[in-house]
Parts: structure tokens; C-alpha cells; sequence
């Protein structure tokens, strides 16, 4: 029973305390750059986004690699203070390793479970649809990439959004597309190849896990999570203005979309009222004076996201599993006080 306390105390240990302290540090880090930036709403996007995901990423693998490298090496036999034999090599610190693994894999099965699901329909309309879309596709530059990534669906509770972590596909409802004149879904069709070549759908995916993870922290980040999602979709209306949409057509578009933000989906007309607002009156600016790209945008926040994660896995390979000790004797400890 004693060899179970490290495994099962310590990553409840790491869920209960390390990472909502670590979802504190990141709340305090968000405040401070949503008070100091200058360039607006839309400005500090890739660096918001690090510090969410990464302050349930970074310790989860701090600690994931640190269990690992003390059952490979077995230099936790200090740690490992109660019915082991020190000349023997401890394994508790890999169960732990494998307990943090199980339970990042059912965070993410319940974050891809929450996501809407829409299915392909071939019925006449949406052939007619699709004939529609392929029309548009071969007229606009601005819809250069979409060629066999749109998919055409009748469900009536969806308009228009992008699907799929590595191939992401644009969904549309014949419902909503009807509606529509071929200037306002040829820009709805911008807003989602922005998301298809920024691949949104994996972004939203990782911040969804990463809040998934923290259920103690998760409703300091929240407001923060929104916040972003909702900068990201009113980014993605600016790129697809600089790349040829038309403004106008593209804020009612929106409108005739608005839904209410999803977890895992970026969708055009995803956001509450104060949101689309917000949207639409840059969309108004911008047919009035056309928007400008700043040197520092563009950049992806993934290459950043994964040099912090490999470095976490790196650390406790070069500089020490001082901390994980700790747990571990602190683990045990809790377990024979409580247990006797």
C-alpha cells in the first residue's frame, strides 16, 4: 500500500497545488500584458497564448520527465524512504510518470468529446452547394489554399466552421450559405482560410487541454481563454481583409453566424454580443481606412509553445529532480500520517 502513496498522491499533489499556483503566476503575467499592451485588442496574441498553454504544460512535463529519468537512472533511492531497499531501484517515480500520462489522456479525450461533431451530407442542395463553392474557389486569390478542403453539411444548428487538427477542413450549412450573397460567403470563406492556414483547430485544442488539466486553475485563466479566442477570430477578420475580403460583406456575414464561442472549433461567428460588436466595428473601420500588418505579427505561437515543452522535458535531465523529491517524501509522509 505504501509503494501506491507516491504514484496517486503525488499527481494529486501536482493537480491540486503545482498547477493552479502555476495558473496564478500565469493570471498575474496575463493582467500585466493586457494592461501594458499599446497596440490594441488584436496586439500580443502569440505570447497570451504561450503563457496559457504553458502554465499547465511546462510543470506536467517537468514532472512527467522527472519521474522518468529517476526510475531509468534509479537515483530516487533517496526519495524512496519507506519499506525499499536502498541498494534497490525504485520504481514509484515511473507509476507516477505513468499516473500524470493517464491523466493528461483522459483530459484530452474529454476536450475532443466536447467538441461539436458535423457530418457531410450529399443531397442535392449540397451538391448544389458545392457547385456553388467550387465557382467561388476559382474566381477569388483570396480563397487560394480551400480547393478540396471545404465540406458541404445540412445540419441546421451549424453556419460555418473550420474542423480537424492536422488537415483542418471548412464546414458549411447549406442553411447558412443560402442566405448569403456570394460576396459575404466568399469573405466568410477568407475568415476560415486564415484559421485553416494558421491552424487554428490545433491551437484551440491545446488551450482547451491545458485548461482541461488544471480544473482548480482553470477559472483563473477562463476570462483570459475568452479573451483570446475572441481576439483570434477578430485577427483572423483583419488578415482576411489584408488579403482581399471585402469588410463589409464579411461583418454581415458574421452576423448571420453568431453563435456562442466552442471549445474546440474556430468558427466565423463564434462570440457574445460585446464580442461581435467589438468585430464588426473594426470591420466598419477598415472599410474605411484598410488595416495595416505590423512587423511583429504573423508569427505562429506554436514553435515557441513546443521549444518551451522540450525544454521542460530537457531540464530535469541536466539540473535535478531536487523537486520531485520533495513530492515524493512529502507523499509518503501525508500517507503515514494520515494512515495510522
Amino acid at each position: 500500500m505504501t509503494e501506491a502513496a507516491f504514484p496517486l498522491l503525488g499527481a494529486a499533489f501536482v493537480v491540486s497545488i503545482v498547477l493552479p499556483a502555476s495558473a496564478l503566476l500565469a493570471k498575474a503575467a496575463l493582467t500585466l500584458l493586457e494592461r501594458s499592451e499599446l497596440g490594441g485588442p488584436l496586439s500580443g496574441l502569440t505570447l497570451r497564448y504561450v503563457v496559457l498553454t504553458a502554465s499547465s504544460a511546462t510543470p506536467l512535463a517537468w514532472f512527467f520527465s522527472a519521474g522518468l529519468h529517476q526510475a531509468e537512472s534509479g537515483q530516487s533511492a533517496l526519495a524512496c524512504l519507506l519499506d525499499h531497499d536502498q541498494a534497490a531501484r525504485c520504481f514509484e517515480p515511473g507509476f507516477f510518470a505513468l499516473m500524470l500520462a493517464g491523466g493528461v489522456g483522459a483530459a484530452w479525450l474529454s476536450a475532443v468529446r466536447g467538441s461539436q461533431r458535423v457530418r457531410a451530407s450529399s443531397s442535392p442542395a449540397a451538391l448544389e452547394l458545392a457547385e456553388r463553392l467550387q465557382g467561388l474557389l476559382a474566381g477569388r486569390a483570396v480563397l487560394e489554399g480551400l480547393r478540396g478542403r471545404i465540406v458541404v453539411t445540412e445540419d441546421e444548428s451549424f453556419s460555418i466552421g473550420t474542423y480537424g487538427t492536422l488537415r483542418p477542413r471548412v464546414f458549411v450549412s447549406t442553411t447558412f450559405a443560402s442566405s448569403l450573397t456570394d460576396a459575404m460567403l466568399s469573405s466568410a470563406l477568407a475568415h476560415e482560410r486564415e484559421h485553416v492556414r494558421a491552424f487554428d483547430t490545433l491551437r484551440y485544442l491545446l488551450l482547451e487541454l491545458s485548461l482541461a488539466v488544471n480544473p482548480f486553475g482553470r477559472f483563473l485563466l477562463e476570462r483570459h481563454a475568452t479573451l483570446w479566442k475572441a481576439a483570434r477570430e477578430a485577427h483572423c477578420d483583419r488578415e482576411a481583409v489584408l488579403r482581399g475580403a471585402a469588410p463589409l460583406p464579411l461583418a454581415q456575414a458574421i452576423l448571420r453566424a453568431a453563435r456562442p464561442l466552442s471549445r474546440c472549433c474556430a468558427a466565423l461567428g463564434a462570440g457574445d454580443a460585446a464580442i461581435l460588436k467589438l468585430r464588426v466595428n473594426l470591420l466598419l473601420a477598415f472599410a474605411e481606412r484598410a488595416p495595416h500588418r505590423r512587423p511583429s505579427e504573423g508569427r505562429s505561437a506554436i514553435p515557441l509553445a513546443l521549444t518551451l515543452l522540450v525544454l521542460s522535458l530537457l531540464m530535469p535531465h541536466r539540473t535535478g529532480t531536487e523537486a520531485l523529491d520533495v513530492l515524493h517524501t512529502g507523499a509518503e509522509h501525508a500517507f503515514t500520517y494520515f494512515w495510522r
